[in-house]
């Protein structure tokens, strides 16, 4: 194993009802404010609002609203909350919503006490000193943004999108209540659970240690859990302990705790991924169901090793490794996103295929600002024709 260090100074409360405790939680850092979310309307026509909304009352605090976050958060959305938040001031952030939401209140914090730009904070061209506390109150259990340090957002004015990485964005607390997931459609769960997927495939497919049991069990035994879960949502979507397991995934899923000794690995699933979204708003999930599988084939002859461990551990299929093997572990993700009706090419997501040579020089400035250089261009076409 490497040598790491492993940090989370989040406080989670996890449980059925726990959104009761928003207000005396919100309270221990002052009385007033700032409330990110979606759509107003949306939020409140799926009974998340008044969830939240009562008890930040019942405990007397002023409430700052800051709706319309966007399913991949914008600068210019978190601009207007950076403004509203220098106007009025709020002790506190929270954010009522899922990655989208919690990345865009984490920026908002980032910027909201410094005149640098938020987009020099999130290409790294500046750091701020401090930043405003932030709880998360999780709906849509996908990206653990309620117990990591990142945010992710697009710039519309040059067609980028930055995940951008802090300690200062840790959010102080974790509000995890499983009964705010009952409403969640099985479609947007489906994509949710596909963007769990490519968080635990990400350094499970690229570690170069040869052992390494206990991470190894860990994503393998995580994304099984996804694959019951799902199975389990299919048949009812309000089961409350599929609806809980999937939740807890998510939030251990991308929270820095199963790469820790894993060493250097490229993050080439997301990378491709972000060029979706920033060219075509992809939503997260969707960009990588498309991804994997070809990622996945482009790696296919030297990673077979790896690959035949998850046709295993995953799909339950037996053999020694081959290449053969690996191709079961890629026929059996697939497999899942169809079932799941996640999108696994370009035609089922809706996005064009006239401009791979722009995506590919996206997809390698994005390789470049995340430290890697293995991927030329030509194998980013490669993987982009295999996307197809």
């Amino acid at each position: 194993m490497y040598p790491f260090e492993y940090y989370i100074p989040t406080k989670v409360i996890f449980g059925e009802g726990r959104i009761s405790e928003l207000g005396e939680v919100a309270s221990t850092f002052g009385k007033k404010i700032m409330f990110v979310s979606y759509d107003e309307d949306f939020v409140k026509s799926v009974g998340l609002l008044d969830k939240a909304m009562k008890p930040l009352k019942d405990a007397g605090l002023e409430i700052i609203p800051f709706f319309g976050a966007k399913p991949n958060p914008t600068v210019s959305h978190i601009r207007e909350g950076i403004e509203l938040a220098k106007k009025d001031m709020p002790d506190v952030i929270v954010a009522l919503g899922g990655g989208s939401v919690i990345d865009t209140a984490k920026a908002i914090a980032f910027g909201s006490l410094t005149d640098v730009d938020i987009w020099d904070l999130a290409t790294g061209a500046a750091e701020p000193e401090k930043v405003l506390p932030l709880i998360a109150v999780s709906t849509i259990p996908a990206t653990s943004s309620e117990m990591n340090p990142t945010s992710v957002v697009s710039n519309e004015e040059n067609g980028r999108k930055e995940g951008f990485v802090n300690a200062l964005m840790f959010p102080k607390v974790a509000i995890c209540d499983p009964e705010l997931t009952y409403t969640l459609p099985i479609g947007p769960t489906a994509i949710a659970a596909a963007d769990i997927v490519s968080h635990l495939l990400e350094a499970y497919l690229a570690h170069h240690l040869e052992w390494a049991p206990m991470q190894n069990r860990y994503s393998t035994g995580m994304i099984r859990t996804v694959i019951d879960c799902m199975d389990r949502l299919m048949k009812d979507p309000k089961d409350a302990e599929a609806r809980a397991q999937l939740m807890w995934t998510a939030t251990f899923a991308w929270n820095g705790f199963y790469p820790c000794g894993l060493g250097p690995h490229d993050a080439i699933i997301h990378i491709v991924g972000h060029t979706f979204s920033a060219f075509y708003d992809t939503v997260h999930g969707a960009a990588m169901s498309v991804t994997i599988p070809a990622i996945m084939k482009f790696h296919k002859e030297e990673r077979f090793a790896r690959y035949s461990d998850m046709a295993r551990e995953v799909f339950g299929a037996e053999g020694e490794d081959s290449v053969e093997l690996a191709q079961v572990a890629i026929d059996g993700i697939t497999a899942w996103f169809n079932k799941i009706g996640a999108p696994v090419n370009f035609r089922e997501a809706n996005i064009p295929t006239d401009k791979l040579s722009e995506m590919a020089d996206d997809m390698l400035v994005t390789q470049k600002n995340w430290g890697s250089s293995y991927y030329t261009k030509d194998m980013m076409l490669e993987i982009l024709e295999l996307c197809k």
